[in-house]
């Protein structure tokens, strides 16, 4: 088990740029059209008795990755000056649904690492497991989830129970499109520092022992993580562990 190793950086602080140890931190839909793909079948026949499914084309990316990287390089550098800023977009939980009616443009259109062949044997020897105990915002919850992906890991979403039905809703859908993603049953009512954080992280944990007992390591995290190693670079940490744990911990006088 690993719990919060140097590889996430919290994202608390997003949008505070310029002040030491934060995150400058502008959401963007990296260049997703706002083409939606909805779920409309059109039949045509083939040989007798045979129908054929022909769905509408993915609506793509509208690709202004490099546009992007021009304007971050100089913020990269320290460069806070720039009053130009990459294009807020944001995905709303009705535009996730309805994208992942058609879950290959799902997969193809948000990026998602899917391809086996562009993963090293390392990396294919040593599965990782994740859970993820979240409560607020899709978009942040699915870039968190997108970033972290690989198809031979294994990823745990815990969304609290009170939270709203759109998130539960949301996740849901996604985690429908990506084989090895579950949402975590029953959802747990927490509050933050309480012990009903431990029982969402075990409730997790058990049940990524039952959906894939091949993984070497356990990591968790929350929805307001984000990556600062690839996945590649864990497994080489990890495999450094050589069967370690790494586990933080910190005193909370919550009740």
């Amino acid at each position: 088990m690993v719990s919060y190793l140097s590889f996430y950086k919290s994202m608390e602080t997003a949008g505070s740029c310029g002040h030491t140890n934060s995150w400058c931190f502008w959401p963007s839909v990296d260049g997703i059209s706002d083409g939606i793909v909805h779920d409309t079948q059109l039949l045509v026949h083939g040989p007798p008795g045979v129908a054929s499914e022909i769905r509408p084309p993915c609506p793509g990316r509208v690709s202004n990755d490099d546009a992007d990287r021009d304007i971050c390089r100089p913020l990269l550098r320290g460069n806070f000056s720039s009053t130009t800023r990459p294009v807020w977009k944001v995905i709303s939980a009705t535009k996730y649904i309805q994208r992942v009616s058609n879950c290959d443009c799902f997969r193809s259109d948000l990026g998602y690492f899917v391809s086996p062949e562009d993963i090293t044997d390392d990396e294919q020897r040593f599965p990782i497991a994740f859970s993820v105990l979240t409560y607020e915002n899709l978009e942040q919850t699915e870039r968190l989830l997108r970033l972290i992906y690989r198809p031979h890991n294994v990823y745990c979403i815990h969304v609290d129970e009170k939270s709203p039905a759109e998130l539960h809703e949301g996740l849901e859908a996604i985690a429908n499109c990506l084989h090895n993603v579950f949402i975590a049953k029953p959802p747990i009512d927490i509050y933050w520092g309480s012990i009903a954080v431990v029982h969402a992280e075990i409730l997790c944990m058990r049940q990524l022992l039952d959906v894939h007992k091949r993984w070497k390591y356990f990591i968790n995290l929350v929805g307001r993580d984000f990556p600062l190693r690839t996945n590649y670079e864990m497994v080489k940490i990890l495999q450094a562990y050589d069967g370690a744990n790494d586990v933080a911990a910190a005193h909370s006088t919550a009740r």
